[in-house]
């Protein structure tokens, strides 16, 4: 829950403050290198919360005068609603966070190397 939120919290604030799309794989990338528990929580805590951003930013902005462009961009995709489209753009920013969710935390494993004494 916390990685949920922290993820999406971050990366909406740089989103605003820089509007770049691939604070979505810095962000992910950085707080999976940080987690230590296990790779669930790396990369599906992170992407969860990246989805639950676009998702919500997509269906934002689609309710509040952006009908004509989206009803536009799904016609031509073929996808013919709003909502699945914003569903799509909250399941592509899914992926992305969660593959840069697990490379931190994968990359964490390669560079920090954990031994056990037993």
């Amino acid at each position: 829950m916390i990685s949920i939120l922290v993820s999406l919290v971050l990366v909406f604030s740089l989103q605003l403050l820089f509007y770049s799309w691939w604070w979505i794989i810095v962000i992910p990338l950085a707080l999976g290198f940080i987690e230590k528990d296990s790779v669930a929580k790396a990369a599906g805590g992170n992407g969860l919360g990246i989805f639950l951003l676009w998702f919500g930013m997509s269906v934002y902005q689609w309710l509040n005068g952006g009908e004509i462009i989206v009803t536009r961009v799904s016609e031509v995709m073929g996808i013919g609603s709003g909502f699945v489209l914003a569903l799509a753009t909250g399941i592509i920013g899914f992926l992305v966070a969660a593959l840069a969710g697990y490379a931190g935390f994968s990359l964490r494993k390669v560079v920090i190397k954990e031994y056990q004494i037993s």
